[in-house]
């Protein structure tokens, strides 16, 4: 073999060991391989602690690595489901309005002549 292909060998088999060793060594260092997706790892416990933790004391070290739990709006889902309804009942509403309004003007309309007869206050 020449020269050029044992130093690409040798580069690739560095490269590929530096980059098992780091993963080996985040692993180590964070403690993170076995805690759980809510949970973080606590250097100076040396355990998982829960990111729930984080609202009562938002200063801890690793609070950030957490994910973002995030509030229940509930009245904000109220609020948008409400005011979907009431835009639908409004619309049919008007909907409705507009066909009765249409239908009583139809009827308005003279279809047949109207009867001239004579009375007493109409003299012939």
């Amino acid at each position: 073999m020449d020269s050029g292909a044992l130093r690409c060998i040798y580069w690739i088999t560095l490269l590929v060991a530096t980059l098992i060793n780091g993963i080996n060594a985040d692993n180590i260092l964070s403690g993170s391989s076995h805690c759980e997706k809510y949970e973080f790892w606590n250097t100076d416990v040396g355990v998982c602690v829960p990111c729930s933790e984080c609202k009562q004391y938002p200063k801890t070290p690793s609070c950030d690595t957490c994910p973002p739990i995030e509030p229940l709006d509930s009245w904000r889902v109220a609020a948008i489901t409400s005011l979907s309804v009431l835009s639908a009942v409004i619309v049919f509403g008007a909907l409705v309005i507009g066909v009765l309004v249409h239908q009583c003007r139809l009827k308005r309309t003279l279809r047949e002549p109207i009867e001239e007869t004579t009375g007493p206050l109409y003299p012939v």
